[in-house]
């Protein structure tokens, strides 16, 4: 945010809630992906041995499993990379046994998982979804801070206000010169050619906010396909 801005009054996200009131700060502090921290999976084992026996069967275990996959999205995204069907299979992979583990095991297969962990790349893309969830969170505080949608509250009672944030890749483009580009959509779909830079367009096209600065830019492509870069011969 500017420096000399008169809004003093600013939003934060944390680990612990995803909004929170903050009047300390001079900027948006976005932190949309939580780390599973060593106090966080104690609070969720406690929170899942309901008989205090010190240890989970698969049954106490099933009942935090949603939960967990809610508060830490990168838990469901590990999962589905490393191919196995639920949060249980990574149990029996730390510990070579499902029927039943301890917190040390507990710990080692929830770190292995932030262990994976990587930071959403400073893009356009990511920026623009950060926004959207935020400006979301903003409409829904009055009815979510009267009736909370967000996963369980380990540490504590309750729920949380808002679901986390969630990431979804869309694609990115590399443009390559001689009007052409190079396009990675999802699913490992990769294009190099003059296709991938039509594509490009049209997509750059779509995100601009009026249809005033969209017709001015696509009528400088079009001058510069007629003409070229040097726009002196026009």
């Amino acid at each position: 945010m500017p420096s000399g801005c008169s809004i003093r009054a600013l939003w934060i996200i944390n680990n612990h809630d995803t909004v929170v009131f903050s009047s300390e700060f001079s900027e948006f502090n976005l932190v949309l992906l939580p780390c599973v921290k060593q106090e966080d999976i104690a609070a969720i084992f406690s929170k899942a041995d309901k008989g205090e026996t010190g240890t989970l069967n698969k049954k106490e275990f099933k009942s935090v499993v949603k939960d967990i996959c809610q508060r830490y999205p990168q838990v469901e995204l590990y999962l589905k990379k490393k191919k196995l069907r639920n949060i249980a299979n990574l149990l029996k992979s730390a510990n070579g046994d499902d029927t039943e583990v301890n917190i040390e095991t507990f710990k080692q297969a929830l770190s292995e998982v932030d262990t994976q962990m990587k930071n959403l790349p400073a893009t356009a893309q990511v920026a623009s979804q950060q926004g959207k969830y935020l400006a979301k969170c903003f409409n829904k505080m009055e009815k979510c801070e009267k009736k909370p949608e967000g996963p369980l509250r380990f540490r504590g009672e309750g729920r949380h206000r808002f679901q986390p944030f969630r990431y979804r890749h869309f694609g990115s483009f590399a443009p390559l010169g001689g009007e052409q580009t190079a396009a990675e959509l999802p699913g490992d779909w990769v294009s190099i050619g003059h296709s991938s830079q039509w594509l490009w367009y049209s997509v750059y096209a779509s995100k601009l906010v009026s249809w005033r600065t969209r017709s001015l830019v696509v009528s400088d492509w079009v001058r510069r396909f007629i003409f070229g870069r040097d726009s002196s011969s026009i």
